[in-house]
């Protein structure tokens, strides 16, 4: 096995109020898309797993000093497992005897072995390869915006508005599921829109009445669509006020296919 030697500063565990675990969530994410932003989320900010050796450090918590050398195991290919929890490195018996191993948050095993490619719970029923380049997303913050971008509209704007041909009926039932985790907002509606001006080909539209800063939701939501879309797709996003226009047509014609 391979060997990575990394500096390590002190951590503080931190307490998750949302419910789920981080294997939880792994788990859900796997087939549901509504999930893998907070997915991404906590693999930064949760504690991760991962297997050391000859550190001839005493077990427990502790605080170790500027240039101390880990040793973290790696397979034979360079790929690092990394574990959810200490429990999740013996699944199938792959592993019999017992093992040295560390936690430490995410963003900074992350940091601290930037270029490797991670495997995720690899012995258990529900992993994730974790690859460069992804993982580099997920520390610039990039991961969930990476295609988004947000548009002002300065000008009075003629654009051709109302229902799809073709029901998002994926991409709506994944809404539904991320909406039910997010107590802001109240009602989200679906909508077909073309702006000739903009360049850009008619697509799906959806209006949030949401209470607050929508940038989060809609960084998750977008994220969430984009699951379902093709390479060329795209989605907006508007919150849907008492000014007229796309909010008024929301409220006017359209029922909500989602509501708190």
């Amino acid at each position: 096995m391979g060997l990575l030697d990394f500096l390590k500063k002190k951590q503080n565990r931190l307490t998750n109020n949302d419910g789920l675990t981080l294997e939880q969530l792994l788990q859900k994410a796997a087939t549901e898309p509504a999930y893998r932003a907070e997915f991404y989320k906590r693999l930064l900010s949760d504690e991760l797993v991962v297997l050391t050796e000859k550190s001839g450090l005493p077990e427990g918590n502790q605080t170790l000093e500027q240039d101390t050398k880990v040793n973290i195991v790696s397979y034979a290919d360079g790929k690092i497992p990394v574990f959810t929890s200490t429990e999740r490195i013996f699944d199938k018996s792959v592993i019999k005897e017992q093992v040295e191993y560390m936690q430490m948050k995410g963003e900074n095993l992350f940091g601290l072995a930037k270029g490797a490619t991670f495997l995720l719970n690899p012995y258990s029923d529900y992993g994730k390869e974790l690859l460069p380049d992804e993982v580099e997303r997920m520390l610039s913050g990039n991961i969930l915006t990476d295609t988004a971008k947000t548009i002002t509209i300065q000008k009075e704007t003629k654009m051709q508005i109302g229902q799809p041909a073709k029901y998002p009926t994926d991409i709506v039932n994944s809404l539904k599921v991320l909406f039910a985790n997010k107590p802001n907002v109240k009602a989200a509606y679906l909508g077909w829109i073309f702006n000739p001006d903009s360049g850009e080909p008619p697509h799906y539209i959806f209006g949030l009445d949401a209470d607050g800063d929508l940038q989060s939701v809609t960084q998750e939501a977008g994220f969430t669509a984009k699951q379902f879309l093709g390479k060329d797709e795209i989605v907006d996003f508007i919150k849907v006020d008492n000014k007229p226009g796309v909010s008024s047509y929301f409220l006017k014609s359209v029922e909500p296919f989602y509501k708190r």
